[in-house]
């Protein structure tokens, strides 16, 4: 059951939970407008539900990060368990600046707590006027390999960003299995089955059912379980984390964040220019259906444009509105740590 809840009431309610926990200032205000921006626009697995499960991300928080490597285009993080928020940003600054001195910025992180969503850090990228490429391995293992039976992967998204002329950048964030994880999580908190043909129970059949749920499928059939298997090894292996059965909980999971230069190749003005101009052509493409319409990737949310989102209120569930509550005056409230409301 939801209730309408004024949205500065729930800022509030979200900054009282973070300053009890030790995070304020603009970490503070930054999570706060992700996991905000991602309940509006109808990301609702990335939004309030997945706030409630923050306590997790700061279960080992110990100090200061650590920079492990640092050379030329390309640097290492060691989070020490800091939070994914904290930590992401911090990478995702080291790509930037590296990109504007050598063309391209590398940034390698493990050992921290998850944030949400990767749109944050990849539009802090385009808004330096670069192209970013975000991923992460979003486990421990929650997907099955294209025909198993068992999880092995993590959801493991790709975020592309593009710098415009027009304002926003465009952004295009996707996991790579069929849903994602936190799907179980929103239809457990919703008291609703699960999406057809996205998850399967321990015996490797389809179920709807949250509670039965063992593993997603990748997207795509063969083509994006490829992918996904992928992704594995770069946030795994190659960035020096842990990957499949050997990623036990989220501070074994990997991040790799890069940052190109358009002006590699070209000037900034007509890579802007030209990325425009292919937005309006794809826009201006015919529909399928008549009366329909053709959209960016990134620009529908929800099943509604992201101009018809409100501004000043919104549907919470009720569930999740108590324990926000809560949160705001304890360290209780939260999520328990488990693989369903991870």
């Amino acid at each position: 059951m939801g209730v309408t809840v004024k949205i500065e009431e729930i800022k509030e309610l979200m900054r009282k939970a973070l300053a009890l926990r030790g995070i304020t200032g603009e970490y503070a205000e930054f999570m706060i407008f992700d996991y905000l921006e991602s309940e509006l626009e109808g990301h609702r697995t990335h939004g309030l539900s997945k706030f409630l499960t923050v306590d997790a991300g700061l279960s080992r928080r110990s100090g200061e990060m650590k920079l492990l490597k640092q050379k030329g285009c390309y640097a290492q993080v060691d989070g020490n368990g800091e939070l994914g928020h904290i930590a992401a940003l911090y990478s995702t600054n080291l790509a930037i600046a590296a990109a504007k001195e050598h063309g391209v910025g590398i940034t390698a992180l493990k050992n921290v707590g998850r944030y949400s969503r990767i749109t944050p850090y990849a539009r802090k990228i385009s808004g330096e006027g670069l192209v970013g490429m975000i991923t992460n391995n979003g486990g421990p293992a929650c997907v099955a390999p294209f025909g198993g039976a068992k999880a092995m992967f993590g959801t493991n998204p790709l975020c592309f960003s593009f710098p415009s002329g027009r304002g926003k950048p465009y952004v295009f964030d996707f996991a790579t299995s069929q849903k994602v994880w936190g799907e179980v999580r929103q239809a457990i908190v919703e008291n609703r089955p699960l999406p057809d043909n996205c998850f399967i129970d321990g015996e490797g059949n389809f179920t709807t059912d949250p509670e039965k749920a063992e593993a997603g499928v990748p997207f795509g059939g063969p083509k994006g379980y490829a992918l996904c298997y992928a992704l594995e090894v770069m946030t795994g292996a190659f960035v020096g984390a842990k990957m499949g059965y050997n990623a036990r909980d989220e501070y074994d999971l990997g991040y790799l964040f890069v940052a190109f230069s358009p002006e590699m190749f070209t000037t900034l003005d007509t890579f802007t220019e030209e990325v425009d101009a292919l937005a309006g052509d794809v826009r201006g493409c015919p529909p399928m259906k008549p009366g329909g319409q053709v959209f960016v990737p990134g620009e529908i949310f929800g099943s509604r444009p992201i101009s018809q989102i409100p501004s000043d209120e919104a549907e919470v569930e009720e569930d999740v509105y108590r324990r926000l509550k809560i949160m705001s005056v304890s360290l209780e409230g939260g999520y328990e740590n488990n693989k369903k409301l991870n």
